[in-house]
């Protein structure tokens, strides 16, 4: 084919050549033209339809994208807010079950798991608190450390027991010796530290007054059997200490005051059965040195029998509290002690009201005012004064028994309610005593579910007062 251009008229024309064949020979041509406008007036209409078409295309393609984004988009938007909200706990809120079947067998799985999370805190939260509820009511103090002696966990027990007030001082996350320096315990965590075994000890704390505590230590270990720290259990034994202390100074005071009046006796026969040397004067002072102290053996026995019935509730479980009058026990108990009273010239007096009334078993207060009445007598100098006063204040029924006599020191104080207990052990034994009467005072007055006290200083008399509960 060929193209030629019109000169006259600058039109572009194209030609078109094509043979006519006729048993395999080219017989003519057939020669076609056409002029080139309407081609380039259509290639232009269609080089601007194009690009609008494309325009509108890619606006279309644009829309449908979005919608089809939105659409996926909005039930994602929707559960990564149900997963915060899951992550926050808050999964009482259920995430809507819609779009696509991926889109909601996604949400449909996400409930699920939110569910049982739900259930897995629950029962986790539960447990703790059980824990914790268990720990916080234990006796025994329970301390977790870490390998570098860091506090894991301090139970309320443990806590008092080593003075810290979890409170005021941060404890969780700080080394054992900075929340409580005690030695003991460091050594004991050391060497529960140092070693695979339990490990048993004493540890003695020294604050306002000496505690022991029995510790067990053990190593923690981790799902996969790795040290991790260690756990001490703290079992406070000082009121076991004391009471074998006690025991142990009873059965000491018990064979030296009994052994006292023994070796007396025993003297005292062994010189009369040689009778050669002893005259009948002589005779009647050694007989009245064995009647004196075989009394004195006869008064121990008697108030050991005594404290020993009260204490195991002989006389408490059978003992009937009944609302009476004070006042005639209380004159009763004081004419009990009037004979020893005038013998020193000593004033006896009772203040109480008539009508002053206090759930008591008589006889066992009237013993308790005589052994204190007796008590002041015996220590009142001659021609002073022992005043018995019963009150009620603040719902307790207070009896008082005030002497002027030398007073007792502040130091025996918080041991004159011991058996066998003595300020003066030489004055008491001349003075009779057995060292038990105020140990009797003190159950007694327990057994009426009230306290006994004392205040005194030296040279300026005692106060001894009873308290008990009105009703």
């Amino acid at each position: 084919h060929s193209t030629r251009y019109s000169r006259t008229l600058q039109q572009a024309m194209m030609y078109v050549a094509v043979p006519v064949a006729s048993e395999a020979r080219v017989v003519g041509t057939v020669r076609a033209a056409r002029a080139l406008t309407a081609i380039d007036s259509a290639l232009k209409n269609l080089y601007r339809q194009v690009p609008i078409g494309g325009l509108v295309a890619l606006v279309l393609a644009a829309l449908v994208s979005f919608w089809v984004s939105r659409r996926i988009s909005h039930p994602l938007e929707a559960m990564r807010h149900g997963a915060e909200g899951f992550a926050q706990g808050r999964f009482d809120h259920k995430l809507a079950v819609a779009g696509s079947m991926e889109v909601c067998a996604l949400a449909q799985a996400m409930n699920l798991m939110a569910e049982q999370l739900d259930d897995r805190i629950r029962t986790i939260m539960e447990q703790r608190n059980e824990q914790q509820a268990v720990l916080a009511s234990m006796v025994e103090g329970v301390l977790a450390l870490d390998m570098e002696e860091r506090v894991l966990h301090f139970n309320q027990a443990a806590a008092q027991f080593l003075g810290v007030d979890p409170l005021q001082v941060q404890v969780q996350g700080q080394r054992i010796a900075e929340v409580a320096r005690k030695a003991d315990l460091q050594r004991f965590i050391r060497r529960t530290l140092e070693g695979p075994d339990p490990v048993e000890g004493e540890i003695v704390l020294q604050d306002t007054e000496t505690r022991y505590l029995q510790a067990h230590g053990t190593v923690l270990r981790d799902a996969e059997q790795q040290e991790i720290g260690v756990l001490i259990v703290l079992h406070d034994v000082t009121r076991l200490r004391r009471l074998e202390n006690i025991r142990r100074d009873f059965v000491a005071n018990v064979s030296h005051e009994l052994k006292t009046p023994i070796t007396a006796i025993k003297a005292s026969v062994e010189t009369l059965m040689d009778g050669d040397i002893v005259s009948p004067a002589d005779s009647q002072d050694f007989l009245a040195i064995i009647a004196k102290q075989a009394d004195r053996l006869n008064a121990i026995i008697d108030d050991l029998l005594a404290l020993s019935r009260i204490e195991q509730n002989d006389d408490v479980s059978g003992m009937v509290l009944e609302m009476q009058d004070l006042e005639p026990a209380l004159r009763s108990a004081v004419q009990s002690c009037e004979m020893a009273a005038t013998d020193k010239e000593i004033s006896l007096r009772v203040v109480c009201n008539a009508g002053l009334q206090a759930r008591i078993n008589a006889p066992l207060i009237e013993q308790a005012v005589i052994n204190l009445v007796g008590n002041a007598i015996k220590y009142s100098e001659r021609r002073s004064s022992v005043q018995v006063e019963a009150e009620c204040q603040d719902d307790m029924v207070k009896i008082r028994v005030r002497d002027r006599g030398c007073g007792i020191a502040r130091e025996h104080l918080p041991r004159l309610f011991e058996r066998f207990y003595r300020v003066d052990k030489a004055r008491s034994r001349s003075q009779g005593g057995t060292g038990l009467g105020l140990a009797i005072v003190k159950h007694i007055v327990q057994a009426h579910g009230g306290t006994v006290t004392v205040s005194s200083e030296s040279g300026a008399g005692s106060v001894f007062t009873i308290l008990l509960p009105v009703v």
